[in-house]
Parts: structure tokens; sequence; C-alpha cells
């Protein structure tokens, strides 16, 4: 095997230089990695120097050092998406709490990196706090490595395999081989062709899954995204006269929709502020319009129920074409600091002309267990009022695509403040709408009325739990191991 050493400058050896400098570089390539205004390819690195950091320093100072700077560069990450409305002090409230969730992988990787099979600990361990983090806080997938790849669409089918945790895991897994290559300057088939091979077969499986499943005949249905004047996001309320100015123009945007041609319309999120005492007559106006247009409608708004302190529900309103209401649907999943009751209600599908149609609001959807929750009732369309900033936008709707394809199921999603977007199951947007640009507010997609299985939707989380085996057998193979090591010590200063 060549040794990496031929390769290298003459004399070359990652001590030599200075360990901030690792630190300096990796707080810069981490910073252009996540988020918005990414660079795709420093995702493939941008563990290297934090890595090599870690391997020639040792103390608990140089870990305390690295942890600052690692916290560091996920508050420049976060900070790119930061924009009015947004405060500044939300930064550190999303920066600290992922990075804590990252660390883990790090600092173990640090501690154990000359055991055997090591190699495969640091994305073992990266992808099993990247998990943890999206299935069980309300942090979402929010730093997730796979979304690095949110332009690469031949990657993003790698989430129909495995879902997130498959795609981390390489990203992660060609991360620590390449920081190996250097720190231990040579190459063998698990450091180097190995994770290649597997990179390679996993865009090329990507490329034919995409390019074979593009028009091939498949049924259709049309569908509008429609969007709403109303800017509030909170205190004050919209006068009265204000919100039927945003009524009136959601409705005749909803007409105009119909006209078009679209049968299944989606408002935004928080398309109008409807006070309590209102809200029953408010029903009946949505469901009479359904009925005038035969249309399915999922009607999005919100409800203040108190404005000391200020409390609301975030839902919608399902309505097929006969102005029956199918469900209510309150926001699953408020995003931190959102003053919204927190919907508990089981998921529900409704059977469309022989498609069945979910929805869920915004940020629901940065969790991929709800959408495995649709994935379970068979959903082949789900529909998502959303709104969002200009920070992440249009991030955010790149992000519901990974939902789609993991569960293989069509995504429209309706956006204030955003990108709308009409999504196939392969990733693909079809159609799309930004809310800054001078338009109509009213976007127009054909999506498919069936969905696509996928193996994820089938084994879920499995590649997980692998992952977890593998740890819980490669720290009882280490004690193990310390223990016989200790042992055999022992006898020997006893001769």
């Amino acid at each position: 095997m060549k040794n990496l050493s031929s390769t290298l400058p003459q004399g070359f050896n990652v001590n030599e230089i200075n360990p901030l400098w690792y630190l300096t570089i990796g707080i810069a390539t981490m910073s252009l990695t996540h988020m918005t205004f990414s660079i795709e390819v420093m995702a493939w690195v941008s563990s290297v120097p934090f890595l090599i950091y870690l391997s020639i320093t040792q103390g608990w100072k140089s870990r305390l050092i690295f942890s600052l700077a690692f916290v560091l560069a996920w508050s420049i990450v976060v900070m790119k998406i930061i924009s009015d409305p947004i405060p500044l002090v939300l930064v550190f409230l999303y920066s600290i709490p992922i990075s804590l969730f990252h660390l883990p992988g790090y600092l173990m990787w640090s501690k154990f990196n000359n055991q055997k099979y090591a190699l495969f600990l640091f994305p073992v361990i990266m992808i099993i706090m990247e998990w943890i983090q999206y299935t069980f806080t309300p942090l979402a997938s929010w730093g997730v490595a796979a979304y690095t790849m949110h332009d690469n669409v031949s990657l993003i089918q790698t989430v129909s395999l495995f879902g997130l945790a498959g795609l981390s895991f390489l990203i992660y897994w060609v991360n620590v081989s390449i920081a190996n290559i250097i720190i231990k300057r040579k190459i063998s088939i698990s450091t180097f062709q190995l994770p290649l091979i597997v990179l390679f077969l996993l865009i090329i499986f990507g490329s034919i899954r995409y390019d074979l499943n593009k028009a091939n005949g498949i049924d259709t249905l049309t569908v509008a995204a429609v969007g709403t004047d109303s800017e509030v996001s909170g205190l004050p309320l919209p006068s009265k006269e204000n919100n039927e100015q945003t009524k009136t123009a959601l409705f005749k945007r909803t007409r105009t929709a119909a006209d078009g041609g679209a049968k299944i319309i989606s408002w935004n999120e928080a398309a109008l502020f409807i006070m309590p005492k209102d809200e029953n007559e408010w029903i009946e106006s949505i469901k009479e319009l359904a009925i005038e247009l035969n249309i399915t409608l999922v009607a999005s708004y919100v409800t203040p129920i108190s404005q000391t302190p200020f409390k609301y529900e975030n839902k919608y309103q399902f309505v097929d074409s006969l102005g029956n209401i199918t469900h209510s649907y309150l926001k699953h999943q408020p995003v931190p600091g959102e003053p919204a009751v927190q919907g508990k209600s089981p998921l529900k599908v409704v059977d469309i002309a022989g498609t069945k149609i979910g929805a869920a609001i915004c940020y629901d959807y940065d969790f991929p267990y709800l959408a495995k929750g649709y994935g379970e009732l068979g959903a082949d369309m789900v529909i998502i009022p959303s709104s969002d900033w200009r920070g992440i936008d249009p991030l955010h709707t790149e992000m519901a695509a990974f939902r789609a394809v993991e569960q293989g199921h069509t995504v429209l999603r309706s956006t204030r403040f955003g990108l709308s977007a009409a999504i196939t199951p392969y990733g693909e947007m079809v159609s799309q709408m930004s809310s800054f640009d001078n338009n109509d507010k009213i976007m127009y997609a054909k999506l498919s009325a069936k969905g696509v299985t996928t193996l994820y939707s089938l084994i879920q989380d499995s590649f997980v739990y692998l992952c977890i085996g593998f740890l819980l057998s490669f720290i009882v193979i280490t004690v193990r191991s310390k223990k016989s090591k200790s042992t055999i010590q022992s006898l020997k200063s006893n001769e």
C-alpha cells in the first residue's frame, strides 16, 4: 500500500503547526458549511481541522479551548440565519445546545482514536447524537450534517435508504478518514478507498433513482399555494378593518387559483388572525368557499386566546370540496419561544379522489418522526402551511424536501416570508415562488397523485439502532481490553 508521506511536502508533520491554527481553520470551515451561504464541498472536510487539533493536544485545558472554539463556530453558523424580526440572542439559544450535541463525538473519538475500529466511532456517535436531538428535543434537525447536501439532488436520494442518519454518517466518515490520513500519514482501505467507493456508489444510486422516475406517465393533481398579505407575527393584533382587507384578498386569490385549475389549495401559516368570538363565523365562510369552488382547502390561521401573556392557537382547518371539516390541527412543534398552544391530536390523512393527503405546520416538518407518522398512514401528499423569515429562506423549504424523499410523498409548502414550493418524492422542486418577489402570490403545480415506497419508510431508524449496537459493543470490547492489559501488567509486576 502506498504511504501518504510520499505525496505530502517533505518533512510535513501536523505537530509542526501551532494547534491554535487548526482551531482557527476549523472555525472557518464549519462557518462555511451549514445553514445558508454554505459551500457544499466544505462539508466533507469541515471536521478535519478540529480532529487534527484533538489528536495532537492533551489535557482538560485543550479540551476546554476546543469546546469554546466549537461553540464559537456554531454561533457564527447560526448567526447566518438571523435577520429581522429574529433577535440576536437566538444565536446562543441554538448554537450552544447544537454544539453540546456534537461535542461528544469529537471528545470520545479523541480519547479512543487509537483503538481498533475507532475510525467508525466518530460518525457513529455523531449520528446518534443528531438522532437524539431531532427525535427528543425541540431543536429539531437544525445543524444535521445531511442538510449540507441540500443542493445535491443525487446524494439527497440517500435519505430514501437510511434517512438523515445514513447521509450524515457518510459525511462524518469521510471527514475522519481524511483526518486519519493526515495524522497517521498512511492510506488504508478503511481510511481512503472504502469511504470513496461508498460515496461513489451512492451518487450512482441517487442519479439513477432520480432520472428513472422522471416523466414516467404518473397521474397528477393540480395544486396551488396561495399567499397572504398579513405581516402580523404577534402583538399588536391587526385591526378589524385590516383583517377584513387581508381576508378579501386571500379569498380573491383562492378563487383565481381555483379558476386556474387547482383542486387542492393551501394558504400560508398564519394567513389571518381570527378572534375566538369570530371563529365559528369564519369557519362557515371557508366551508362555503370550498363548496363554491369545488376545492380541498387547507386554511391556516391564528386564534389569539390571551394577550397577557400573549398566547395563541396556530392551526389549520382541513376542508373538503363538500364543505366538511375533516379535521382541525394545532401546530405540534411550536418553535422554541413561540407562544403557541401545542397540538397533541393524532395525525390524520384524508382520501381526496384516491390520494391520501396529510398536513402539518412549518416547524413540524423539521422533525423526521412526524413525517414518519404520515409515512405509516400511507400519505401520498403532505401540505405544509409555513411562515419563515429572510435568514432561513430558502433553506427551510429545502429541508422539507428531505422529508419528501425519506417517506416517498409529495410536499406542498405554502410559505409566508419565504419560498413556497411543490416537491416531488425525489426532492425536486417542480414549482416554486418567493414571497419576496413581486408576484400575484399564487403558485400552481402538478404533483403526483401517488407516493412511492422507500426503504427508509420500511426500516425507519434501523441504521441508527445498528450504530447504537456498534457503540455498545465498542465500549464493552474496549473495557475488556483495558482490564486484560491491566491484569497482564499486574502479573508481570508480581513476577
